[in-house]
């Protein structure tokens, strides 16, 4: 009886210990704020189903609809996830039966996951000004108004770091870090050497954790103008502009003047003389009081 019991106990452990423990390798690729989930269960049978659930930071667990009861061993679950300052969780369910599920253990999706492209860099010159344009790369399966392609900048406001450096001497440069929070980072440089060869890198890191860092784009060069070139060109300027001038400026002087109206040519009328008794302002005369006689109206 007592070893009957003890083989019972073993079967009922060995199946407990089947049906809990089973073993799936999992694994995050992050890429440009992508997040797939692969998975591998070795001793899963081929029929087995799998659901995917997420979950960040103060929300409950939800599945993931288009990972549920899958028989894939991945999921890419990108679009689960829009704030990524905020902690992430990912965990997968085996279905053993359509009532049994064992979850394997949540995986984190934070910064130390994320891995990205390089940007791009466009350059130009205005006046002696180096304009250094960042383009950023498109975040995976993510769409957005731009239409295919949604630079991860709609998503994060990375910092974005520019270094430009002087292609015959790497030992003279300037570097800004900036945080971008449009869709491309503009960053000007100034202070330029004329004649001299300019080169353009940048990078960009998460907002929070520089440590969650893109390589470095490829370099855009272009080369200042020379004072020796730019002399000659404001000379020719002024001179092409002094020939257009002085045919002009001789027509006006050769034109000639218009005559007189033929009112200016006729005498003029004198004015007639006033009279300078006329010219004087009148006064009051003084009147004797004798002189005044007051005549009363006979009454009717």
């Amino acid at each position: 009886m007592e070893l009957t019991m003890v083989g019972l106990f073993v079967v009922v452990a060995l199946l407990i210990t089947g049906s809990n423990g089973t073993v799936c390798y999992t694994a995050v690729e992050s890429l440009d704020l992508r997040c797939l989930l692969q998975w591998d269960c070795p001793h899963a049978s081929p029929n087995t189903t799998y659901t995917v659930q997420t979950k960040t930071q103060g929300d409950p667990w939800q599945e993931v609809p288009w990972c549920v009861w899958i028989s894939s061993r991945s999921c890419d679950v990108s679009p689960a996830f829009s704030n990524f300052e905020l902690y992430n969780m990912i965990r997968l369910g085996v279905h053993l039966s359509p009532s049994s599920t064992v979850w394997m253990r949540p995986l984190k999706f934070d910064y130390s996951d994320f891995t990205f492209s390089p940007p791009s860099v466009l350059v130009s010159l205005k006046d002696d000004h180096l304009m250094v344009k960042v383009q950023f790369p498109c975040a995976a399966t993510r769409r957005c108004s731009l239409g295919w392609c949604c630079p991860i900048s709609e998503l994060i406001d990375p910092w974005t770091t520019v270094t430009v450096y002087n292609k015959q001497n790497h030992s003279e440069y300037q570097r800004r870090t900036v945080w971008t929070q449009e869709v491309v980072s503009n960053v000007e440089f100034s202070g330029l050497a004329p004649g001299q060869n300019y080169c353009a890198v940048a990078n960009f890191s998460f907002p929070t954790f520089s440590m969650a860092a893109s390589p470095k784009s490829a370099p855009q060069c272009v080369e200042t103008v020379s004072k020796s070139v730019l002399l000659p060109a404001v000379c020719l300027g002024i001179g092409l502009t002094s020939l257009l001038l002085v045919p002009l400026l001789a027509v006006f002087l050769k034109r000639p003047k218009p005559a007189a109206p033929a009112s200016e040519n006729q005498p003029k009328t004198p004015a007639p003389v006033q009279d300078p008794d006329s010219m004087v302002p009148l006064s009051p005369v003084p009147v004797d009081p004798c002189d005044i006689h007051l005549e009363f109206a006979p009454h009717t």
